[in-house]
């Protein structure tokens, strides 16, 4: 069995790393080497971001409004200069604890392990 942290790992963090990396670049006009230094990541990560190689398994993410915004909100901090790739942790992780409070991957994860269907272990 994969715990939860490992489904965390394998596709909420890439798919948010490619949710901003798209905000960045789409409304900010970032090139694939400033969202890249402005991660903290590669460019060929962004690349592979951006061509849905990675970070594609939860399209979900995508259609939540509150989620989306704090996408937004955390794109446009790290446009105007606010959030670097060292201070932005706290606010990255406000994100996946909005995720976690959804519900989001607790149905994933369900998915992958039905014998989960009355885990409570995030809350």
């Amino acid at each position: 069995m994969k715990p939860y942290c490992e489904i965390v790992a394998q596709t909420l963090l890439p798919t948010l790393r490619a949710l901003i990396a798209k905000e960045l670049m789409e409304k900010y006009k970032f090139t694939q080497q400033d969202v890249a230094s402005k991660l903290g990541l590669t460019q060929s990560a962004i690349s592979q971001y951006l061509r849905n190689l990675r970070g594609s398994k939860i399209k979900i993410l995508e259609k939540d409004k509150e989620i989306n915004k704090e996408i937004e909100d955390f794109a446009s901090r790290i446009a105007s200069g606010e959030l670097n790739s060292f201070n932005a942790l706290g606010p990255f992780c406000d994100i996946c604890k909005s995720i976690r409070k959804s519900k989001i991957l607790c149905e994933i994860h369900k998915k992958a392990f039905p014998e989960l269907e009355n885990c409570k272990i995030c809350f």
